[in-house]
C-alpha cells in the first residue's frame, strides 16, 4: 500500500490568505506613508541644521565671515526667503555677501521633496562672523512637511550664532499645506 501525500492548498485557504494580505496592507501602507513624511521632514531638519552648524564652526575655524543662504543653480544666493530648492554655504573672504570666484563653497544643501523651508522675512540668509556670531535680528528658518502647522520643525538662529530646533505648531496654514 503506498501513501500520497497532497501537495499544494485549496482555493479556500488561498482565498482566506489573500484577504488577510489585503487586510494587513491596508492597515500598513498609511502608516509607512506617514513614517515616510515624517522621516523626510526629519532629514530635512538635520541636514538644515548640520549645515548652518558648520558654517558658524568654519566661520569660527577658518577666521573669515561664513554664510548660509537659500540658493538655485546658475544664481548664487537668491535674496528670497525660500530655501525649498536648497542652499548654500560658503567662505564668504572678502565679505561682500555675494559668492564670488575663489571662494569655497562649503556645503550644498539638497531640495527635499514634499517639504517646504522659508526663513523669517527680512532675513534671506545668515552670516557668521569669526567669532561666531550671527548679528543682526534673531531668525529662524522653518520646515513643513505634508502633515501641517501640526508637525512643522523649526530652526532658531540667536545672535550669538547659536542654533536650536523648536516647534513650529503656529506657521500660518498658507505657508504650510
Amino acid at each position: 500500500m503506498t501513501c500520497r501525500n497532497k501537495a499544494g492548498f485549496s482555493l479556500l485557504e488561498l482565498m482566506v490568505t489573500v484577504s488577510i494580505m489585503a487586510i494587513l496592507i491596508s492597515l500598513g501602507v498609511p502608516a509607512f506613508q506617514d513614517f515616510a513624511l515624517k522621516q523626510r521632514l526629519n532629514a530635512a531638519v538635520n541636514a538644515l541644521h548640520n549645515d548652518l552648524l558648520l558654517a558658524r564652526s568654519q566661520a569660527i575655524h577658518r577666521d573669515i565671515q561664513v554664510i548660509a543662504c537659500p540658493w538655485t543653480e546658475g544664481s548664487g544666493c537668491t535674496e528670497k526667503t525660500d530655501w525649498s530648492e536648497g542652499w548654500i554655504v560658503f567662505g564668504d573672504s572678502n565679505e561682500d555677501g555675494k559668492l564670488q570666484d575663489g571662494e569655497s563653497i562649503l556645503r550644498y544643501g539638497q531640495k527635499v521633496e514634499n517639504v517646504i523651508v522659508r526663513s523669517t522675512a527680512g532675513r534671506a540668509n545668515f552670516r557668521f562672523y569669526s567669532n561666531g556670531t550671527a548679528p543682526g535680528s534673531n531668525g529662524s528658518i522653518s520646515l513643513c512637511g505634508l502633515g501641517g502647522p501640526k508637525k512643522a520643525r523649526k530652526l532658531v538662529i540667536s545672535n550669538l550664532g547659536r542654533v536650536r530646533r523648536d516647534v513650529a505648531n503656529s506657521l500660518d496654514q498658507a505657508y504650510c499645506p
